[in-house]
């Protein structure tokens, strides 16, 4: 799935290096996405895209309120979570991530 790690990111003169530690817990600003078939975030010092957890529920309540009228399906915005990066999963659409974010807390969404 070209959306989760874009080619075309992948040909830049300065290449950004992954500073996401799998399985530690850290707090990460980035671009959150929540639509019918998939749940993602990008942090704003990667240029990976992570499969998202919530099992509380909230983050789709916090998105969803933040989202502007207007927007358009898949529309990101950003965000500040507490999450646990896991390693990539094998099934469903989270098996198209390079990898799992568990949300462990959520400090801002659209601000």
């Amino acid at each position: 799935m070209t959306a989760c790690n874009p080619s075309s990111n992948q040909q830049t003169e300065k290449s950004v290096t992954q500073t996401v530690n799998t399985d530690s817990i850290q707090v990460l600003h980035g671009q959150l996405i929540m639509g019918h078939e998939a749940y993602s975030f990008t942090p704003d010092t990667d240029t990976t895209a992570y499969w998202v957890v919530d099992k509380s529920g909230e983050l789709k309540k916090r998105y969803e309120t933040a989202l502007p009228s207007d927007a358009k399906p898949y529309t990101a915005i950003p965000a500040k979570l507490k999450v646990r990066i896991q390693g990539p999963s094998s099934e469903g659409f989270a098996a198209e991530y390079a990898g799992v974010m568990e949300v462990m807390g959520i400090e801002e969404v659209g601000e």
